[in-house]
């Protein structure tokens, strides 16, 4: 009869950003096992806090499945002596899989005769099962900086000191890190310190509940979520509860109690992203706000504590280590601006941008003159352009001041707050607090205009000087954000659908990059376009497309970004048409002729067979008609085209001698194929969707 499996792992204090990865990983993992040892369940859940990942299996199976396959023996000739007898080989191989010589069959395969068996396989009882794979399950996880400790080779989160392991109520002596898993967990560390027994799995969140930890995250989250709101109300607003830090504070916590703070009605005066920051970044509060997004003096913090005990004494703690923040802020703030930002240019040749490649001082001017030359090619207007330098120009000048020294999570919006005091153009002020967007794939772009620009160009500029100096970015390791880079870039463009070729895009800003750079990489546009390039097709592979037709794409000659989701959409649902066998034919019969003649001149006169004038014509009368196709973005038309083409291909190459004799007319006829090829691979590489032919 099926019952429910308890898997406890009590350890050290787990960081919080780990623990969202971590249950995932967790289910992914048993399930995997309990597929590969055919051990039925009914439903996988994980759960965890601090202190524990708790993996909780209902309706696991008594034992696993019975199975029985066909396995290959030797050949027939090796199998059987001249008399037909059975040689040791065949003996040895029945054995092996546990049936009586004379059940085996000869079977044909690829020209040659082989015996077969059929082994059975009886399923393992669930605890022998667990006893193997839990172990692999929880020490195969990927731990980003995994710890090691004790006198063994043990790495994982955190130490592990407790592991529970129950199939019902019977206990699974699992060994995991070099403890013999048992029934006992521990409590909350300050409320219940104690050992805890649990009689089965079934039992597992009561006795968890009476030791005072809310071990299901969901609970935790709708706890703190509704404690937020009700406190939020006695202060007429509500909590600004922002889903990084909620996550955060439900990771850190196994008994979670909020509780209303307040602070002086005197800090209002400060911009309302240094309060935010001041709550949130600091000191993982949830701010209050009314019902128009102003901050309110008052904010909801989180005790993973008794809700009542000393809540006083907690709650003034946590206020006067806010008012000190804030008081800081005050004072940096009131310093700050008394020097207008354009004051700051110089004390940016004291900050260094990267290793061997000059100051932030030395960017600026690389994103100023990179700003004009980008607001020209978007046909920006010329007081867009000036406002898009200026921009530019002060773009990291807010990293001078105090302030956002204190508190570098400020570091762009300061400069928009600094810029606004100054009196600058509302859109410089925009631009300089939107310069890092997006930052993450949940972020908004910035505005159309000056403000992508301004961002572009500081995207631009560092991954230009990253790949000019060499720099590889491989699995984890991306200290310089190259890949939050790389994907703001591709982002802003799609997003506001500027029509630019990524290569004119690339050759200012490495340009300006190699005049920092003493010896930059000979291979660095080839890298940064491929690695930009890789950027958009991670994007379009998460919105369901075929890999190989995103790579089909790709492939092709088009550099205008903006064109290639849609030249992807339009593959994509060709794929799907007959028509798509025409279409990767004529290229692959093309192709390779094509690519033998660098020119694609073709003189009339020296076609000199039927087909190939064909061939000639067909192309020349659809010519103008496919390059309108494409220029208005018709692409499932223009693919229809170049299937259209495939009689003509055929033709030809059936029945002329392209390499002839006559050294010229077997130039032209490479031509007139390069000139064919040309207009398949203008599309796309057609060689990634071989396979859906």
């Amino acid at each position: 009869m099926p019952r429910t499996l308890l898997l406890e792992i009590g350890s050290d204090e787990i960081p919080a950003r780990y623990l969202p990865s971590a249950f995932v990983q967790l289910k992914s993992r048993a399930e995997a096992a309990f597929q590969n040892a055919r051990l039925g369940y009914g439903s996988v859940a994980v759960f965890g806090t601090p202190r524990r990942l708790c993996l909780y299996v209902e309706g696991l199976a008594e034992a696993g499945d019975d199975v029985s396959r066909k396995v290959r023996g030797p050949s027939k000739k090796v199998a059987y002596d001249q008399d037909g007898n059975p040689t040791k080989a065949l003996l040895g191989f029945a054995k092996s899989i546990g049936v009586d010589p004379s059940s085996v069959t000869v079977e044909n395969e690829n020209g040659g005769e082989y015996v077969y068996g059929v082994k059975f396989e009886k399923g393992l009882p669930a605890p022998e099962i667990l006893k193997k794979a839990l172990p692999d399950v929880v020490m195969g996880m990927e731990c980003p900086y995994p710890l090691r400790w004790g006198d063994r080779d043990y790495r994982w989160y955190r130490a592990i000191r407790w592991v529970v392991c129950l199939y019902g109520d019977e206990v699974v002596p699992v060994e995991i890190a070099g403890i013999t898993a048992g029934r006992s967990t521990y409590g909350h560390r300050t409320l219940h310190p104690g050992q805890a027994d649990i009689p089965d799995a079934e039992s597992y969140f009561q006795v968890m509940a009476d030791c005072s930890v809310m071990v299901d995250q969901d609970l935790r989250r709708k706890q703190i979520t509704m404690g937020a709101e009700w406190w939020a109300k006695d202060i007429g607003g509500v909590p600004l509860i922002d889903e990084d830090l909620l996550s955060e504070v439900v990771c850190i916590s196994e008994h979670p109690s909020p509780f209303l703070g307040k602070f002086d009605d005197k800090y209002l005066s400060l911009p309302k992203d240094v309060l935010l920051t001041a709550m949130r970044h600091h000191q993982r509060y949830f701010p209050v706000v009314n019902e128009d997004g102003k901050v309110l003096p008052g904010f909801v913090g989180v005790r993973d504590g008794d809700p009542d005990e000393s809540i006083d004494i907690v709650r003034k703690g946590n206020e006067w280590v806010l008012r000190a923040r804030l008081e800081d802020a005050e004072f940096f703030y009131n310093q700050d601006i008394k020097t207008p930002l354009k004051d700051r240019l110089d004390d940016l040749k004291g900050v260094r941008f990267l290793r061997d490649a000059g100051t932030m001082y030395e960017k600026t001017l690389r994103m100023a003159e990179l700003a004009k030359e980008l607001a020209s090619y978007l046909e920006l207007s010329s007081e867009e352009t000036e406002r898009s330098v200026l921009a530019a120009t002060l773009a990291k000048c807010d990293l001078t001041t105090a302030l956002v020294r204190e508190f570098p999570e400020l570091e762009g919006i300061m400069g928009g707050v600094y810029a606004a005091n100054d009196g600058l153009h509302e859109e410089v002020a925009r631009a300089l607090t939107q310069q890092y967007l997006p930052r993450g794939a949940k972020d908004p772009i910035p505005y159309k205009g000056v403000c992508s620009v301004t961002a572009l160009c500081d995207k631009l500029d560092t991954l230009a000087v990253a790949f000019s100096l060499g720099v590889e970015v491989s699995g984890s390791q991306d200290p310089l954000g190259l890949r939050r880079a790389a994907l703001g870039v591709i982002n802003i463009i799609l997003g506001h659908g500027y029509d630019v070729d990524l290569d004119k895009l690339l050759d200012t800003p490495l340009k300006l990059a190699s005049q920092v750079v003493s010896k930059p990489a000979a291979d660095a546009r080839e890298k940064l376009r491929a690695f930009l390039l890789g950027r958009l097709e991670i994007g379009l592979l998460e919105k369901g497309y075929a890999a190989g037709v995103v790579r089909a794409v790709l492939g092709g000659k088009e550099q205008r970004l903006t064109r290639i989701p849609l030249m992807t959409e339009a593959l994509s649902e060709f794929s799907k048409r007959p028509e798509l066998a025409d279409a990767v034919t004529g290229w692959r019969r093309t192709s390779v002729l094509g690519k033998a003649s660098a020119s694609r001149q073709v003189s009339e006169d020296l076609l000199k067979e039927e087909p190939e004038k064909n061939l000639y014509k067909a192309v020349t009368e659809r010519l103008e008609q496919a390059n309108l196709l494409f220029e208005e973005k018709r692409y499932g038309e223009y693919l229809a085209l170049l299937a259209g083409l495939r009689p003509h291909v055929d033709e030809c190459l059936d029945k002329v001698l392209i390499m002839a004799e006559d050294p010229a007319v077997k130039a032209n006829r490479l031509a007139l194929l390069g000139t064919v090829s040309d207009l398949y691979t203008r599309f796309a590489d057609f060689s990634h969707v071989l396979s859906l032919v």
